[in-house]
């Protein structure tokens, strides 16, 4: 079957996340197709058979690669084979352990179809912790004037929320391989640079913060990536400079408090 949407999935050694996704896209409205790239998982026996399990509920293509790539290469193998099958129009990002909620692919698509100069649509996020307890909500800017100052500051598109059309992948390449741990970032900084985007201002995923992932274990990583990153694009104005001066104490705090504060006081 010919899907419009494709979800790409990557996946490394996070059964139980993945078990949890899966489940929670069987309640999406739309038709689409799962894209999942297993990164040279240790359990990859076991991959193929939580996938089966699923086949009569979702149509999913598995992709094992035989060793780990790391994320970025991982992703983009897996744009790669996407852009391959013409019929896909739309790509959506998620990842293993979290969760679509009220129909995210149906409100995503009819905002392209409200508005064809979109590229990328978003949404609002809850972030939960791996029990599914509610830590903290994320509401960044909707309109597409207040994305690109704030872009400058932080990243205001939670990566596995987004949707955006594969033509733009086919018109701004893959994602940048020169921003360990940040390649959403970087690649979203070029992406609204050439396409309007738009974040939904409702709450379409539930985010896990998984003491695993990247951000957890790269955030030295990531946050000298984001200082490269805003120092590239740094154009002297207020918001940029605010940016990346945040950037610079981000560098220093670790990130134990500064989940702290974004519980108590910047997304209370």
């Amino acid at each position: 079957m010919e899907h419009l949407l494709a979800v790409l999935l990557p996946h490394y050694n996070n059964i139980e996340g993945l078990d949890a996704t899966l489940q929670s896209l069987t309640t999406e409205a739309e038709d689409f197709t799962v894209i999942i790239i297993d990164d040279g998982s240790d359990n990859q026996k076991q991959v193929e058979t939580l996938v089966q399990s699923y086949k009569k509920q979702l149509h999913i293509t598995l992709i094992k690669q035989p060793i780990c790539l790391g994320v970025t290469k991982t992703l983009n193998n897996g744009l790669t084979y996407i852009l391959k099958q013409k019929h896909f129009i739309y790509i959506a990002r998620i990842d293993a352990g979290d969760r679509c909620i009220n129909n995210r692919f149906k409100k995503q698509l009819e905002a392209f179809k409200l508005d064809s100069n979109l590229g990328i649509v978003s949404s609002w996020v809850t972030f939960v912790d791996t029990s599914n307890t509610f830590l903290f909500n994320f509401k960044p800017p909707t309109t597409y004037k207040k994305i690109k100052q704030n872009i400058y500051k932080y990243n205001p598109f939670v990566h596995p929320a987004v949707m955006y059309k594969s033509e733009v992948v086919e018109t701004i390449g893959m994602y940048p391989e020169n921003y360990p741990a940040l390649e959403d970032h970087a690649y979203f900084f070029k992406m609204i640079k050439q396409y309007k985007a738009k974040i939904l201002p409702q709450f379409l995923l539930e985010y896990e913060v998984n003491p695993k992932s990247i951000s957890a274990l790269k955030r030295k990583e990531q946050t000298k990536s984001r200082i490269k990153l805003f120092l590239n694009n740094y154009n002297f104005t207020f918001t940029a400079t605010v940016g990346l001066i945040r950037a610079f104490i981000t560098n220093i705090i670790p990130q134990k408090t500064m989940l702290y504060f974004k519980k108590t006081v910047f997304y209370k």
